[in-house]
């Protein structure tokens, strides 16, 4: 079998829990081996946690069973029927249907890494048992909603659809430079928000200008003629919130990319019987970039991130 080059699989820091849940992972990152192998049975990542991080809120699974073990460093499993330290070799495993929530934690002051081991459904309930949260996958969807909430039952729209004319008319305005195609993609207020870190709100049409002169700017400067977003996945918290996590191409008129690509992720919300953009979610680096408070470096990311 081929060796993975560990290096070279891409680094995740990013959560897809919805906000305010999406904060309490902050401090983890994974790397999914199991796709860059091309692996379709089961998914195996390589979690790292930083001191005081979490891997993920306590919850079980209806269809998917899971194993963990340790590789480095020390964590405490916690389980709604006690708690566990976990070293360097242990491992633990959680079947399918057992309602037993379950998490990783790093209480100690080093970094700890494990590798999680899951296999793949297609339709997957995940119940959340200490948080008012419920995930439901299904046809290439996941979907979170409150825990005793169950989904509408008409299907939501393609989430995709849904932002692609946002995604055209935020590249219009930033290549094109035309301020209406960027207000018309958002809702006031829009939060943008760094994964680590204070945010800012824009709640007023001259806070949009300001926003939107010091984004084109940056783009500008960098020479950008191409944007290209491209939808990872996307999963509707209510039939009027819709969150897409896009990978992020900039690219300049010889094509050539600008800077390494990077996860965004959109809160879109249905206001007034349009889908615009209600927050944003981005790396730190991205957003001080945008603002003209950091640069890009000679091996093409964002600093400061």
């Amino acid at each position: 079998m081929p060796k993975i080059d560990i290096d070279s699989v891409p680094i995740r820091t990013n959560s897809s829990y919805p906000a305010p849940f999406d904060a309490s992972v902050t401090g983890r990152s994974s790397q999914r081996l199991g796709d860059a192998a091309g692996l379709t049975q089961f998914g195996a990542n390589l979690v790292r946690l930083l001191p005081g991080a979490r891997a993920s809120l306590r919850h079980w699974h209806e269809n998917q069973d899971e194993f963990v073990m340790v590789t480095s460093g020390t964590l405490v499993l916690e389980e709604d029927s006690g708690e566990t330290e976990l070293s360097a070799g242990d491992c633990a495993g959680f079947k399918a249907g057992v309602a037993n929530g379950h998490s990783m934690v790093n209480r100690s002051d080093a970094e700890a890494v494990f590798l999680v081991i899951g296999t793949r459904t297609d339709t997957e309930v995940a119940h959340y048992t200490q948080d008012d949260l419920r995930m439901e996958m299904s046809g290439g969807q996941t979907r979170f909603m409150p825990r005793e909430g169950r989904a509408p039952a008409d299907k939501p729209e393609d989430g995709a659809g849904i932002f692609a004319p946002i995604s055209a008319n935020l590249t219009e305005a930033l290549v094109g430079g035309r301020f209406e195609a960027y207000r018309a993609a958002f809702h006031m207020p829009a939060t943008i928000n760094p994964r680590v870190g204070e945010g800012y709100t824009i709640s007023t049409e001259e806070e949009m200008r300001q926003d939107y002169a010091l984004y084109l700017q940056a783009a500008t400067e960098q020479g950008i003629t191409e944007i290209d977003r491209r939808v990872q996945r996307t999963f509707f918290l209510s039939p009027d919130v819709c969150v897409v996590e896009a990978e992020v191409h900039f690219r300049n008129a010889a094509g050539v990319t600008l800077v390494e690509p990077f996860v965004t992720t959109f809160r879109v919300e249905l206001r007034g019987g349009e889908w615009r953009i209600g927050r944003v979610i981005s790396s730190l680096g991205h957003i001080n970039w945008t603002h003209g408070l950091s640069g890009i470096s000679a091996d093409m990311k964002f600093e400061l991130d």
